[in-house]
Protein backbone atom coordinates (compact mmCIF):
# COMPACT_ATOMS: atom_id res chain seq x y z
CA UNK A 1 0.00 0.00 0.00
CA UNK A 2 1.16 3.45 -0.63
CA UNK A 3 0.96 5.21 2.54
CA UNK A 4 0.59 8.74 0.93
CA UNK A 5 -2.79 7.89 -0.12
CA UNK A 6 -3.85 7.23 2.91
CA UNK A 7 -3.94 11.44 2.85
CA UNK A 8 -6.29 11.60 -0.07
CA UNK A 9 -8.89 9.17 1.20
CA UNK A 10 -12.32 10.13 3.16
CA UNK A 11 -12.19 9.41 7.19
CA UNK A 12 -14.45 6.02 6.34
CA UNK A 13 -11.98 5.00 3.88
CA UNK A 14 -8.72 5.60 5.88
CA UNK A 15 -10.50 3.59 8.79
CA UNK A 16 -11.29 0.76 6.75
CA UNK A 17 -7.54 0.58 5.45
CA UNK A 18 -6.44 1.15 8.56
CA UNK A 19 -8.12 -1.89 9.96
CA UNK A 20 -7.00 -4.04 7.34
CA UNK A 21 -3.35 -3.93 8.31
CA UNK A 22 -3.79 -3.12 11.96
CA UNK A 23 -3.59 -6.88 12.26
CA UNK A 24 -0.40 -7.58 10.62
CA UNK A 25 1.49 -4.73 12.54
CA UNK A 26 0.70 -5.94 15.91
CA UNK A 27 1.78 -9.43 14.62
CA UNK A 28 5.10 -8.00 13.32
CA UNK A 29 5.71 -6.01 16.61
CA UNK A 30 4.52 -9.24 18.51
CA UNK A 31 7.13 -11.16 16.69
CA UNK A 32 9.84 -8.50 17.02
CA UNK A 33 9.34 -8.58 20.99
CA UNK A 34 9.38 -12.19 21.07
CA UNK A 35 13.22 -12.01 19.49
CA UNK A 36 14.04 -9.38 22.25
CA UNK A 37 12.64 -11.39 25.17
CA UNK A 38 14.32 -14.69 23.49
CA UNK A 39 17.63 -13.13 23.70
CA UNK A 40 17.57 -11.68 27.11
CA UNK A 41 16.47 -15.10 28.60
CA UNK A 42 19.61 -16.54 27.21
CA UNK A 43 21.56 -14.17 27.63
CA UNK A 44 20.24 -14.12 31.44
CA UNK A 45 22.54 -14.84 34.50
CA UNK A 46 19.82 -16.63 36.95
CA UNK A 47 18.37 -19.29 35.56
CA UNK A 48 14.88 -18.45 36.78
CA UNK A 49 14.87 -16.25 34.22
CA UNK A 50 14.63 -19.00 31.55
CA UNK A 51 11.04 -20.03 32.85
CA UNK A 52 9.65 -17.08 32.20
CA UNK A 53 6.28 -16.96 30.46
CA UNK A 54 3.70 -15.15 29.70
CA UNK A 55 0.14 -16.67 30.15
CA UNK A 56 -2.79 -13.91 32.04
CA UNK A 57 0.45 -12.28 33.95
CA UNK A 58 1.69 -8.65 32.79
CA UNK A 59 5.11 -9.79 31.11
CA UNK A 60 6.90 -13.38 31.90
CA UNK A 61 5.48 -13.64 35.70
CA UNK A 62 3.60 -16.83 35.16
CA UNK A 63 6.51 -19.06 34.00
CA UNK A 64 8.44 -18.07 37.11
CA UNK A 65 6.19 -18.21 39.73
CA UNK A 66 5.13 -22.27 38.20
CA UNK A 67 9.13 -22.85 38.45
CA UNK A 68 9.25 -21.27 42.13
CA UNK A 69 6.04 -23.30 43.36
CA UNK A 70 6.78 -26.73 41.84
CA UNK A 71 10.56 -26.11 43.56
CA UNK A 72 9.21 -25.85 46.51
CA UNK A 73 6.66 -28.66 46.17
CA UNK A 74 3.49 -26.73 46.37
CA UNK A 75 0.92 -27.84 44.36
CA UNK A 76 -1.87 -26.25 45.70
CA UNK A 77 -2.70 -23.45 48.14
CA UNK A 78 -3.61 -20.15 49.09
CA UNK A 79 -2.75 -16.96 47.71
CA UNK A 80 -3.91 -12.74 47.91
CA UNK A 81 -3.25 -10.28 45.19
CA UNK A 82 -3.15 -6.55 45.96
CA UNK A 83 -3.58 -4.42 42.93
CA UNK A 84 -5.33 -6.74 40.16
CA UNK A 85 -7.34 -4.22 38.40
CA UNK A 86 -5.15 -2.29 36.25
CA UNK A 87 -5.51 0.14 33.47
CA UNK A 88 -9.44 0.06 31.96
CA UNK A 89 -8.60 -2.33 29.80
CA UNK A 90 -7.13 -4.92 31.83
CA UNK A 91 -10.78 -4.93 34.53
CA UNK A 92 -8.70 -8.37 36.49
CA UNK A 93 -7.93 -10.33 33.31
CA UNK A 94 -4.20 -9.13 34.05
CA UNK A 95 -2.25 -10.36 37.01
CA UNK A 96 0.53 -13.02 38.88
CA UNK A 97 -2.51 -14.95 40.63
CA UNK A 98 -5.07 -16.20 37.82
CA UNK A 99 -2.95 -18.72 36.76
CA UNK A 100 -2.47 -20.04 40.34
CA UNK A 101 -6.65 -20.08 40.19
CA UNK A 102 -6.75 -21.70 37.46
CA UNK A 103 -4.63 -24.63 38.86
CA UNK A 104 -7.22 -24.93 41.63
CA UNK A 105 -6.38 -22.18 44.45
CA UNK A 106 -8.19 -20.11 46.43
CA UNK A 107 -7.65 -16.90 47.03
CA UNK A 108 -8.23 -13.29 47.60
CA UNK A 109 -7.76 -10.18 45.23
CA UNK A 110 -7.90 -6.40 46.29
CA UNK A 111 -8.04 -3.09 44.20
CA UNK A 112 -9.50 0.40 44.49
CA UNK A 113 -10.93 -0.41 40.95
CA UNK A 114 -14.10 -2.17 40.64
CA UNK A 115 -13.75 -5.63 38.40
CA UNK A 116 -15.95 -7.13 35.69
CA UNK A 117 -16.09 -10.12 37.20
CA UNK A 118 -19.14 -12.08 38.99
CA UNK A 119 -18.13 -14.34 41.49
CA UNK A 120 -20.54 -16.43 43.24
CA UNK A 121 -21.10 -16.91 46.76
CA UNK A 122 -19.26 -20.07 46.72
CA UNK A 123 -16.52 -18.71 44.34
CA UNK A 124 -13.07 -19.68 45.33
CA UNK A 125 -12.16 -16.22 44.64
CA UNK A 126 -13.41 -13.59 46.59
CA UNK A 127 -13.03 -9.87 45.49
CA UNK A 128 -12.51 -7.04 47.83
CA UNK A 129 -12.99 -3.24 46.26
CA UNK A 130 -10.83 -0.57 48.46
CA UNK A 131 -7.93 1.62 48.20
CA UNK A 132 -5.61 -0.38 50.40
CA UNK A 133 -3.17 1.67 52.90
CA UNK A 134 -1.29 0.23 55.81
CA UNK A 135 -3.91 0.98 58.09
CA UNK A 136 -6.71 -1.00 56.79
CA UNK A 137 -5.22 -4.03 55.20
CA UNK A 138 -5.18 -6.57 57.71
CA UNK A 139 -8.63 -5.62 58.71
CA UNK A 140 -10.10 -5.95 54.88
CA UNK A 141 -8.10 -8.92 54.70
CA UNK A 142 -9.82 -10.47 57.82
CA UNK A 143 -12.95 -10.29 56.18
CA UNK A 144 -11.81 -12.27 52.83
CA UNK A 145 -10.19 -14.88 54.72
CA UNK A 146 -12.96 -15.56 57.00
CA UNK A 147 -15.11 -16.38 53.79
CA UNK A 148 -12.55 -18.72 52.73
CA UNK A 149 -11.97 -20.19 55.74
CA UNK A 150 -8.57 -19.51 56.30
CA UNK A 151 -6.13 -17.62 58.56
CA UNK A 152 -3.13 -15.88 57.63
CA UNK A 153 -0.36 -18.31 58.05
CA UNK A 154 -2.28 -20.19 55.52
CA UNK A 155 -0.76 -17.84 52.67
CA UNK A 156 1.10 -19.19 50.39
CA UNK A 157 1.60 -16.27 47.85
CA UNK A 158 1.00 -12.82 47.90
CA UNK A 159 1.83 -10.43 45.43
CA UNK A 160 1.76 -6.59 45.55
CA UNK A 161 1.17 -4.07 42.95
CA UNK A 162 -0.18 -0.66 43.86
CA UNK A 163 2.22 1.80 42.24
CA UNK A 164 3.42 3.51 45.49
CA UNK A 165 2.95 2.10 48.89
CA UNK A 166 3.64 -1.51 48.46
CA UNK A 167 7.05 -1.29 50.59
CA UNK A 168 4.82 -0.42 53.53
CA UNK A 169 1.87 -2.88 53.04
CA UNK A 170 4.04 -5.38 52.49
CA UNK A 171 5.92 -4.93 56.04
CA UNK A 172 2.30 -4.26 57.93
CA UNK A 173 1.06 -7.66 56.34
CA UNK A 174 4.91 -9.48 57.67
CA UNK A 175 4.46 -7.84 60.79
CA UNK A 176 0.85 -9.26 61.84
CA UNK A 177 1.78 -12.65 60.93
CA UNK A 178 1.84 -13.72 57.29
CA UNK A 179 4.72 -15.57 55.99
CA UNK A 180 4.28 -16.70 52.67
CA UNK A 181 6.63 -18.88 50.90
CA UNK A 182 6.57 -16.77 47.99
CA UNK A 183 6.51 -13.03 47.92
CA UNK A 184 5.71 -11.02 44.78
CA UNK A 185 6.57 -7.26 44.80
CA UNK A 186 7.09 -4.67 42.11
CA UNK A 187 9.80 -2.65 42.44
CA UNK A 188 11.35 0.62 41.21
CA UNK A 189 13.98 -0.30 38.72
CA UNK A 190 15.15 3.21 38.02
CA UNK A 191 16.87 2.75 41.09
CA UNK A 192 19.93 0.06 40.19
CA UNK A 193 21.79 -1.10 43.28
CA UNK A 194 22.97 -0.52 45.75
CA UNK A 195 20.81 2.94 45.38
CA UNK A 196 18.42 3.09 48.48
CA UNK A 197 15.29 4.37 47.58
CA UNK A 198 11.65 4.18 49.68
CA UNK A 199 9.18 6.70 48.76
CA UNK A 200 7.56 8.50 51.69
CA UNK A 201 4.33 6.99 53.25
CA UNK A 202 1.53 8.89 51.46
CA UNK A 203 -1.86 7.85 52.61
CA UNK A 204 -3.31 9.67 49.79
CA UNK A 205 -0.58 8.48 47.12
CA UNK A 206 -2.09 8.08 43.40
CA UNK A 207 0.82 7.24 40.89
CA UNK A 208 0.86 9.77 37.93
CA UNK A 209 3.26 8.11 35.89
CA UNK A 210 6.42 9.65 37.72
CA UNK A 211 9.76 7.82 38.77
CA UNK A 212 8.89 9.01 42.90
CA UNK A 213 7.05 5.62 43.37
CA UNK A 214 7.40 2.52 45.22
CA UNK A 215 10.57 1.00 46.21
CA UNK A 216 14.39 0.22 44.72
CA UNK A 217 15.27 -3.50 44.91
CA UNK A 218 18.26 -3.27 47.14
CA UNK A 219 15.66 -1.55 49.58
CA UNK A 220 13.11 -4.29 49.25
CA UNK A 221 16.43 -6.69 49.72
CA UNK A 222 17.30 -5.44 52.62
CA UNK A 223 13.82 -5.03 54.32
CA UNK A 224 12.84 -8.62 53.49
CA UNK A 225 15.64 -9.91 54.89
CA UNK A 226 15.20 -8.79 58.10
CA UNK A 227 11.82 -10.67 57.75
CA UNK A 228 13.51 -13.91 56.55
CA UNK A 229 12.81 -13.63 52.87
CA UNK A 230 15.70 -14.36 50.19
CA UNK A 231 15.45 -12.39 46.48
CA UNK A 232 15.60 -15.20 43.66
CA UNK A 233 14.38 -13.50 40.48
CA UNK A 234 13.51 -10.25 38.86
CA UNK A 235 10.94 -10.94 35.83
CA UNK A 236 13.40 -9.21 32.53
CA UNK A 237 10.94 -5.69 32.04
CA UNK A 238 11.98 -5.04 35.69
CA UNK A 239 8.66 -4.79 36.67
CA UNK A 240 8.26 -7.24 40.00
CA UNK A 241 10.68 -8.84 42.12
CA UNK A 242 10.05 -12.86 43.30
CA UNK A 243 11.27 -13.26 47.11
CA UNK A 244 11.50 -16.72 48.78
CA UNK A 245 10.83 -17.95 52.44
CA UNK A 246 14.38 -18.78 53.89
CA UNK A 247 12.75 -21.93 55.12
CA UNK A 248 12.92 -22.85 50.97
CA UNK A 249 16.23 -21.24 50.49
CA UNK A 250 18.20 -24.85 49.52
CA UNK A 251 15.38 -25.21 46.69
CA UNK A 252 17.57 -22.17 44.97
CA UNK A 253 21.35 -22.91 45.90
CA UNK A 254 21.52 -21.90 41.57
CA UNK A 255 20.18 -18.64 41.98
CA UNK A 256 23.73 -16.16 41.70
CA UNK A 257 23.95 -14.42 45.40
CA UNK A 258 25.26 -11.33 43.38
CA UNK A 259 22.11 -8.89 43.39
CA UNK A 260 23.34 -7.68 39.98
CA UNK A 261 23.10 -10.87 38.44
CA UNK A 262 19.35 -10.79 39.18
CA UNK A 263 18.29 -7.01 39.17
CA UNK A 264 16.71 -6.03 35.79
CA UNK A 265 16.85 -2.31 34.48
CA UNK A 266 13.38 -1.18 33.61
CA UNK A 267 12.61 -2.47 29.83
CA UNK A 268 8.73 -1.84 30.43
CA UNK A 269 5.30 -2.35 27.87
CA UNK A 270 6.95 -5.19 26.45
CA UNK A 271 3.73 -7.37 25.49
CA UNK A 272 0.83 -6.37 23.63
CA UNK A 273 -0.79 -9.86 23.41
CA UNK A 274 -0.28 -13.79 23.97
CA UNK A 275 -2.97 -15.40 22.46
CA UNK A 276 -6.79 -14.26 21.94
CA UNK A 277 -8.12 -11.84 24.45
CA UNK A 278 -8.46 -13.13 27.81
CA UNK A 279 -12.30 -12.93 28.39
CA UNK A 280 -13.44 -12.22 32.21
CA UNK A 281 -16.46 -15.31 31.40
CA UNK A 282 -12.69 -17.51 31.32
CA UNK A 283 -11.83 -16.04 35.05
CA UNK A 284 -15.44 -16.44 36.32
CA UNK A 285 -15.31 -20.21 35.09
CA UNK A 286 -12.39 -21.31 37.19
CA UNK A 287 -13.28 -18.98 39.96
CA UNK A 288 -16.95 -20.32 40.16
CA UNK A 289 -15.99 -23.91 39.35
CA UNK A 290 -15.58 -26.44 42.23
CA UNK A 291 -12.64 -28.36 42.60
CA UNK A 292 -13.17 -31.90 43.62
CA UNK A 293 -10.05 -33.55 43.69
CA UNK A 294 -6.42 -32.73 42.79
CA UNK A 295 -4.17 -35.06 41.37
CA UNK A 296 -0.65 -34.93 38.91
CA UNK A 297 -1.20 -31.45 36.26
CA UNK A 298 1.72 -30.56 33.55
CA UNK A 299 3.23 -27.94 34.86
CA UNK A 300 3.33 -28.90 38.93
CA UNK A 301 2.72 -32.69 38.28
CA UNK A 302 -0.32 -32.43 39.55
CA UNK A 303 -4.12 -33.22 37.61
CA UNK A 304 -7.22 -31.43 38.41
CA UNK A 305 -10.47 -33.10 38.13
CA UNK A 306 -12.79 -30.74 38.31
CA UNK A 307 -16.88 -31.38 39.35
Amino acid sequence: MNYWLLNMLSDIEFLKRLKQIFPSVMRHLDMLLLRHWSKKISNAENILNKSGKKFYSQNDEDGILLEILKRIKKNNGSFIEIGVGGFVANNGTENNTIILLMLGWKGIWIDSQKIDINLNENSRLKFIKEFIDKDNCIKTLEGGLQKLNLKNKDINVISIDIDGNDFFIAETLLNNGYKPDCLIVEYNAKFPPPILYNMPYDINYVWKGRDDQGSSIQHWVNCLEKFGYKLICCNITGTNAFFINNKHSDRFSDIPIDINDIYYAPDYHQYTQVGHPTSTKTIEYFANKKITKITKHPETRDEIQEK
